[in-house]
């Protein structure tokens, strides 16, 4: 039988490692805000940390896992919001208006004050890496919350929670999709009316709205 010590140190252990991980994906996040992940390398993460690029493959076996794991530091961030939004006091169709503008939003924020990190996106989305899908997941699971809230209040109209929450997604792909997201802006769209009137479909589509309107923020830039 394994003593108190010998029992505890996989505990310790994992919590050193979680640490370590942190620290250098701490580094790599600001060398990429600096260079851009593709300039990026395991030698400039070891040599900010003065350690050996053997020891960076300790923790992240492949160059492309410290993408990735930068990827999901971000789009943790955008996760927290909308889980936050969607365990407010308000009506369904309120939450669900604020979610899908908030993961608007937040796409156009990086192309706006951080391109790099949107690069990070847009190669993610485009790459087809992983960690998109669980992005994407962790949304529409977020999303299908809200619609079983508003299905028990009989706020939302609407068959299988988890399909509507797959086609809500699939509804507002070009305005989730960093690089659809930043055509649109290329083009010089109108992308807050697009976005406006695509909500106000989706919502509509579920049921009869209350009759108090949300007011929608608008955005700058």
């Amino acid at each position: 039988m394994k003593n108190m010590t010998e029992a505890s140190s996989p505990a310790i252990d994992d919590v050193e490692t979680d640490l370590a991980r942190e620290k250098i994906l701490d580094v790599a996040e600001k060398l990429l805000r600096h260079i851009g992940h593709r300039k990026m390398t395991l030698a400039d993460i070891a040599d900010e940390l003065g350690m050996s690029r053997a020891n960076i493959y300790r923790f992240f076996p492949t160059r492309a896992s410290v993408d990735q794991h930068l990827y999901v530091r971000f789009a943790a961030q955008t996760v927290k919001i909308v889980r936050e939004i969607a365990q407010e006091d308000a009506t369904a169709h309120s939450r669900l208006a604020s979610i899908l503008e908030t993961a608007h939003r937040q796409c156009r924020r990086w192309i706006h004050s951080d391109r790099n990190v949107h690069a990070l996106f847009a190669a993610a989305a485009m790459e087809n890496w992983p960690v998109v899908s669980q992005f994407s997941d962790e949304l529409t699971s977020i999303l299908e919350t809200v619609i079983r809230d508003g299905q028990a209040t009989a706020e939302l109209q609407i068959g299988d929670p988890s399909q509507a929450a797959r086609a809500v997604l699939a509804c507002m792909i070009s305005f989730v999709h960093p690089v659809l997201v930043e055509q649109r802006m290329a083009d010089e769209q109108d992308i807050e009316a697009d976005l406006q009137t695509q909500i106000s479909f989706i919502v509509q589509t579920f049921g009869k709205p209350p009759k108090a309107k949300s007011s929608l923020s608008g955005y700058p830039g």
